[in-house]
């Protein structure tokens, strides 16, 4: 519907796979050379859309995932799933979900501008014979470009994350007003950055292992499934989803650490001290499998 050019099937499916590339959870990967086919106004109207429908599809999973993250004791999905529908019904397992929305359209913007600033810096530096930018030079691009985007936001993450693990026995939840108030005055502005530094330290690897696997199988699969030819659409889908799944699950640790320090109210004597002490207290409590929840 958005596409400009004419809309054969060829041009279509090329125009899509490049935008379905794009949003691909919290850590996004930005396709190379996206700016010389779509436009950036529609591609952030495209990604805004697209990204607001995903998250509102998978929020109960998302509510899910971050209320076992920040669980200390033993629990299983079906007993994490029955408190979430007793405290709240079916709605409880969308809380957060408007802020996971109004987030998508500005994270992007400012990861897409930051990604090719970073990208024509790079060719820049490099001088007129050298225009191109390679795959390391692209992931230290989108990389950086993440980690920008990600501290721009980081503030509305933190807050969805503590209206997502807000417990109330009443089931009356503070409003994003009241909660945001309580924070600056109990906690001070540095607790809206708190996590940070986890959530950094994982967008470059994730971005890593997703290029790289996601290539190699791209490779392998013109070697023994497709024979020479290029990968049709299911072939990618199936390399995007074993490197995303991958790349995601070895940046999971980060992930936990990052959504305990967000979820933690107050300073209390219980409240962990920083990222090495959620580290070592999950691993002395929980074990290596705490990591993983």
């Amino acid at each position: 519907m958005l596409y400009p050019n004419e809309a054969t099937i060829e041009n279509i499916y090329h125009h899509w796979e490049r935008v379905c590339l794009v949003d691909i959870g919290e850590q996004a990967a930005i396709p190379e050379g996206l700016s010389k086919h779509v436009s950036a106004s529609k591609y952030l109207i495209a990604g805004g859309i697209a990204g607001a429908a995903s998250r509102t599809a998978t929020a109960p999973l998302d509510r899910l995932k971050v209320i076992m993250q920040v669980q200390t004791t033993r629990t299983t999905v079906t007993h994490a799933v029955k408190d979430i529908f007793i405290r709240g019904g079916l709605l409880g397992f969308f809380r957060g979900n408007g802020l996971n929305v109004v987030k998508v359209a500005p994270e992007s913007a400012i990861r897409f501008y930051a990604y090719e600033t970073l990208k024509e810096y790079i060719m820049k530096s490099k001088g007129e014979n050298k225009s191109a930018v390679g795959a390391s030079e692209r992931l230290v691009a989108g990389g950086l470009a993440g980690a920008v985007a990600q501290t721009a936001i980081y503030p509305i993450d933190l807050v969805k994350t503590r209206l997502q693990t807000f417990s109330c026995e009443s089931g009356k939840v503070p409003s994003l007003g009241a909660l945001s108030r309580d924070i600056w005055k109990q906690e001070g502005p540095r607790a809206f950055y708190r996590g940070l530094v986890p959530s950094l330290l994982g967008i470059v690897p994730y971005a890593g292992i997703d290029l790289a696997v996601y290539e190699t199988l791209k490779d392998a699969s013109r070697t023994y499934i497709i024979k020479d030819s290029e990968p049709g659409p299911l072939v990618q889908l199936g390399c995007g989803t074993v490197s995303g799944a991958l790349g995601a699950t070895c940046v999971y640790p980060l992930q936990v650490i990052r959504t305990r320090l967000q979820a933690q109210r107050g300073n209390s004597e219980a409240a962990y001290k920083g990222m090495s002490d959620v580290f070592w207290r999950t691993l002395k409590h929980e074990g290596i499998s705490g990591y993983m929840k």
